[in-house]
């Protein structure tokens, strides 16, 4: 059991630089992940891009949450892993922007203001298995072997 895929999804301005973005999220997903750049215009008119990049390979999403650091994964468990869990099997982590273009990993939390970088990942789990155990299992595996 693990995950089936993983989506980080962020959206900038026209002034961010998207190249560094992408090189960041590139990392942080895995170099076989498809990256796409969305031109769009915010709320209030101004130009705004949106930046996904998207893994649809087990092992690579894999990879993606163990490169959270064992002590982000050891948080996510102690927090209680049920609330970044909806109802379609998701499990929904936010990374600051800042940190991630500088190379490292921090959680963003709820008095958070600056960028976020949004990660879904998407989990294996069939019927008659609990999603909570299953993505805490996989969590649990990562921390033991890093």
């Amino acid at each position: 059991m693990g995950l089936h895929g993983v989506t980080w999804r962020v959206n900038v301005s026209a002034l961010d630089d998207c190249d560094l973005i992408e090189e960041s999220l590139k990392w942080i997903s895995g170099e076989k992940s498809t990256l796409q750049r969305v031109k769009d215009k915010s709320f209030h008119g101004g130009l705004q891009y949106t930046i996904v990049a998207q893994v649809n390979k087990k092992r690579e999403a894999v990879s993606s949450l163990r490169k959270l650091g064992t002590e982000i994964l050891k948080y996510i468990l102690e927090e209680g892993i049920e609330i970044r869990v909806d109802d379609s099997k998701n499990l929904h982590i936010r990374l600051e922007l800042a940190e991630l273009v500088k190379g490292q990993v921090h959680l963003a939390n709820k008095n958070t203001t600056a960028a976020t970088v949004k990660g879904q990942f998407k989990i294996e789990s069939y019927p008659g298995q609990s999603v909570i155990e299953v993505i805490s299992d996989l969590i649990k595996e990562l921390i033991d072997k890093p």
